[in-house]
């Protein structure tokens, strides 16, 4: 048990990637079936999403692009940068068939950013007799059914918050049909130098990880770079061609299956906290289907969320905030990362923490 203790305070439960050697996972995962017709290939999800902006402006004037509301703080930000014609809609992350009824404030030729919650809600969207665009955002629904079955008009999603690789994006048209040519910037220093600041955090971290008397500055080394090459990616707007490459290793990261070892794993740890949460939780879990993110945990407001991500971080797993910043009548969304990386042990240490936290 303090061997175990010992390796889950090093490695963190929820964490960022390490770095993860393509031989070994593609040993230990199948190759995914899902390969978009004529996809592109980006160094971050946010150039996915301006290379499908600029592509439809090719074709069409766009009066007005909706974002949802409760939206990651980044990516809004970050296409208020690029685009003076942002607006915003209401939505609901917690419903899981949600009906988008943009007849209520589009006008034809807007374009419609709908984002897929999780993997868990259906995210519909209603046109009416609006002739509009939509593009669906499946950063936090990577292969989930609505990303792999999706109807929409174009699809968009980070791949990073899914699949190890020092960055990547992607962009398709659900109807396989190709892109008009949209010209990225081909000067790709900046985002080579940011990809390489991401491989050598990923390697720090392996090698804290592994180390039998690991070093707090080492771990604060690792974080440290994650963060500069996050602000430089939040203050840089330009469009950016992937390397070669580069392009050869994301295609291989992106041709595993990463949803398998998460179905796996979330139907064990249902069955072992379904049944033992208290009445009076201060959490709900809303992870129900294999699709999920991750282990996703709602929280009406904001000083529950703190004291139950403290708790946490207390005994080293670390749950991200899904998102920052979004107004609190949205409540508060926790996910834990229960990829690839965590087994039996792990997750037994995980659901413990999570039942004892309502006991």
């Amino acid at each position: 048990m303090e061997n175990l203790l010992k390796s889950i305070k090093q490695k963190g439960i929820g964490s960022m990637f390490e770095h993860s050697d393509l031989d070994s996972l593609q040993q230990k995962m199948a190759i995914t079936d899902f390969s978009p017709k004529n996809h592109q290939l980006f160094y971050t999800g946010r150039h996915a999403m301006k290379f499908v902006i600029e592509h439809i402006k090719l074709a069409q004037n766009i009066p007005t692009i909706w974002l949802p509301e409760y939206y990651c703080q980044h990516v809004t930000s970050w296409m208020k940068s690029n685009y003076s014609n942002i607006k915003v809609y209401k939505t609901s992350a917690k419903e899981n068939n949600e009906l988008i009824d943009a007849a209520a404030f589009t006008r034809d030729g807007d374009v419609v950013i709908v984002n897929n919650f999780w993997g868990i809600n259906a995210c519909k969207i209603e046109k009416g007799t609006r002739n509009i665009v939509v593009v669906e955002d499946h950063s936090h629904g990577w292969l989930s059914p609505l990303c792999i079955n999706s109807t929409a008009d174009y699809c968009v999603a980070s791949l990073r918050k899914s699949v190890p690789a020092p960055l990547g994006g992607i962009a398709w048209k659900p109807n396989g049909e190709a892109f008009n040519e949209v010209k990225p910037d081909n000067n790709t220093a900046l985002f080579k130098q940011i990809w390489n600041t991401v491989k050598q955090a990923q390697h720090l971290k392996s090698t804290y990880i592994n180390a039998t008397h690991p070093k707090e500055e080492n771990k604060q080394q690792f974080l440290s770079l994650v963060n500069q090459a996050e602000t430089q990616m939040n203050e840089n707007f330009d469009l950016f061609q992937l390397e070669e490459e580069h392009k050869k290793v994301l295609k291989k990261y992106v041709s595993l299956n990463y949803l398998g070892p998460k179905e796996k794993n979330l139907k064990y740890l249902n069955c072992l906290i379904k049944n033992s949460l208290q009445a009076n939780s201060p959490f709900k879990i809303i992870s129900g289907t294999s699709a999920s993110f991750g282990l996703i945990l709602f929280i009406e407001n904001k000083d529950a969320m703190l004291a139950l991500r403290s708790y946490f971080i207390l005994h080293a797993i670390y749950p991200s905030l899904l998102w920052p910043d979004n107004k609190e009548t949205y409540g508060y969304y926790l996910n834990i990362h229960i990829d690839f990386r965590y087994g039996k042990e792990e997750l037994d240490y995980l659901a413990e923490k999570i039942i004892n936290y309502t006991s």
